[in-house]
């Protein structure tokens, strides 16, 4: 089945109610297509309201896995910590792989900070 996205005439004026519906027109069509001419005919400049476009349909998450979590995880550790203190970077991201194995391997162990603090 084709992803489907909904064009919609709405009232966006946020500092005043509608003088009719809050919204006008809701038409669904495959993704891609251009706004129907049917939604564009209520339409007229400065009337408050406007012309939306909103995905319907959504994919399936997703999920990254335990290698790239880890390997992500220690990317961001080296990055953050060679811009803070790049003097000291190797030595800390050493001493933090150490205490925490399973996090930086992909594990689900909470996210904890630092054991010097922030960074």
């Amino acid at each position: 089945m084709p992803d489907m996205a909904r064009w919609s005439l709405s009232w966006r004026n946020p500092h005043t109610e509608p003088p009719g519906p809050r919204v006008l027109a809701a038409v669904l069509v495959e993704r891609g297509q251009p706004c129907p001419a049917e939604v564009m005919a209520k339409w007229s400049p400065g009337c408050g309201y406007a012309i939306g476009w909103e995905l319907v349909t959504q994919r399936p998450i997703r999920r990254w896995s335990t290698e790239a979590k880890g390997k992500a995880r220690r990317r961001n550790l080296r990055a953050r910590l060679e811009k803070r203190f790049p003097l000291f970077a190797e030595q800390w991201i050493a001493a933090e792989l150490e205490r925490r194995p399973s996090y930086y391997a992909g594990g689900e162990e909470d996210a904890r900070p630092l054991a010097g603090g922030r960074a």
